[in-house]
């Protein structure tokens, strides 16, 4: 049988009955790899070995070369030849600070494809096959990567929340010529695979062909290394989720203390984890250090470190991951009267000050029985009272007594009448203050 479509068979027959998609969406380049698979799966759609749902061809056009635009008019001509619906999709690859080229490109046509996807629920094919996968194995330990990146390409995955299947990766890129040749298809050559300057085209070219002709099962031993790394990987996995469950009391927060009570191994391993399931860009050995070290920091101190679009910060016995971009929170004052809501926007929440109801969980006391309230953001160095309390403090003393952080403080806002402050209110929370009068409102939350 041609391996091609035995591949294709054997690889589809367990997919379809478990993701059971609408449809199968190829990445089409016109490059070699990418039409055998596309033609190899026409041919599995008109056999009668397996019912596939129906079949769409993707071009994402990068407009990186001159001949751009001619690929996508061979792979819509292709995908006429063999009626298959074709779709092309243009992106704009812009790397940012310390990013190839080629993966932002990659990154780009990934979210594209995954984009498109998403509003079909199908599931992405893509052309990788075994030299690619051997490709990447020597990349990542030309990086020094551990058993994640040496788990290499799976066949399966998810990303940006669409099924992606590689269902060549059994197969080398001799078998995927010979079936070319067999069917006498045509395919086009990207001229930027023979520019050496390119990491993963040296390999191809300059060290691949002297490690296959020496030990031409090379590409077979590697993959089944890097499937041992795989579920070895995926133990791992398992048991940090287990202890993260008792480490994590709320999302993108992890306790300093659990962390210090583990050697340092399981702390890295820990903390891999704990970045992968927040979405960070995996951290190399000397970051993850940095961030070992914030561990052991005073209590009072308040270290940080940025990873790509992401901001690690501690304060007190947690270490918080957030967005490195956010800019502070600037509320402008707003002057109102009783029944009348205010918007909140960054807090996605608007804020009303009513006639006080039986069972108000949050009213506050005014002199003025006419209503009129503020909302603005107060200085840290106001002296208040919250109720209940006996003394008035700063209200940055208040802060660091609820265990606020510092990064989350200019978030609340003080609630203030014509004379007394009346109310904090910030994350969907009131802390109504002691105040006097003889006249009470009810104070209140509402999503936006």
């Amino acid at each position: 049988m041609d391996p091609v479509f035995s591949a294709l068979s054997t690889h589809f027959s367990t997919l379809i009955a478990r993701e059971q998609p609408d449809k199968l969406i190829v990445g089409l380049s016109g490059g070699l790899d990418s039409v055998v698979l596309l033609h190899g799966l026409t041919q599995l759609s008109h056999s009668d070995e397996l019912a596939l749902p129906s079949i769409e061809a993707v071009y994402v056009n990068h407009g990186l070369s001159a001949n751009a635009d001619d690929w996508q008019q061979f792979c819509a001509a292709l995908c006429k030849d063999l009626n298959v619906s074709f779709t092309a999709i243009a992106v704009e690859v812009k790397p940012r600070a310390r990013e190839s080229l080629e993966a932002c490109a990659r990154d780009r046509r990934y979210e594209g494809l995954c984009n498109h996807a998403k509003a079909t629920r199908g599931v992405i094919v893509t052309a990788h096959h075994q030299n690619d996968q051997l490709e990447t194995l020597l990349l990542q330990l030309k990086r020094g990567a551990g058993p994640k990146g040496l788990s290499g390409i799976p066949s399966f995955s998810v990303m940006h929340s669409v099924p992606v299947s590689r269902p060549l990766l059994p197969l080398s890129r001799e078998q995927i010529v010979a079936c070319a040749e067999q069917h006498g298809l045509r395919w086009i050559e990207d001229e930027s695979n023979s520019d050496e300057s390119f990491d993963r085209n040296f390999l191809r070219h300059s060290v691949l062909p002297s490690l296959l002709k020496r030990w031409p099962s090379f590409g077979q031993t590697a993959s089944r290394s890097a499937s041992l790394c795989a579920e070895q990987q995926g133990l791992l996995d398992e048991v940090c989720d287990e202890r993260l469950a008792g480490l994590c009391d709320k999302p993108g927060c992890i306790s300093v203390s659990g962390l210090n009570a583990a050697s340092p191994a399981w702390q890295r391993a820990l903390l891999r984890r704990w970045l992968e399931l927040n979405k960070v860009a995996m951290p190399g050995t000397r970051q993850l250090t940095q961030i070992q070290q914030m561990l052991a920091a005073r209590p009072d101190a308040q270290p940080h470190i940025v990873l790509g679009n992401i901001q690690l910060r501690r304060y007190q016995d947690s270490l918080y991951c957030l967005d490195a971009g956010q800019q502070p929170w600037s509320f402008k004052t707003v002057g109102f009267n009783t029944q009348k809501f205010v918007a909140i926007e960054p807090q996605r929440q608007q804020l009303m000050v009513g006639k006080p109801q039986e069972g108000s969980l949050c009213s506050v006391s005014v002199v003025a029985a006419e209503g009129r309230f503020s909302l603005s953001q107060p200085v840290l160095s106001l002296p208040v009272k919250p109720a209940g309390e006996t003394h008035h403090k700063p209200l940055k003393q208040w802060f660091k007594q609820w265990q606020i952080p510092p990064w989350e403080r200019s978030d609340w806002l003080l609630l203030s009448d014509v004379e007394q402050p009346l109310a904090l209110v910030g994350q969907g929370r009131i802390i109504a203050l002691s105040a006097t009068g003889a006249n009470r409102f009810l104070v209140q939350l509402f999503a936006l």
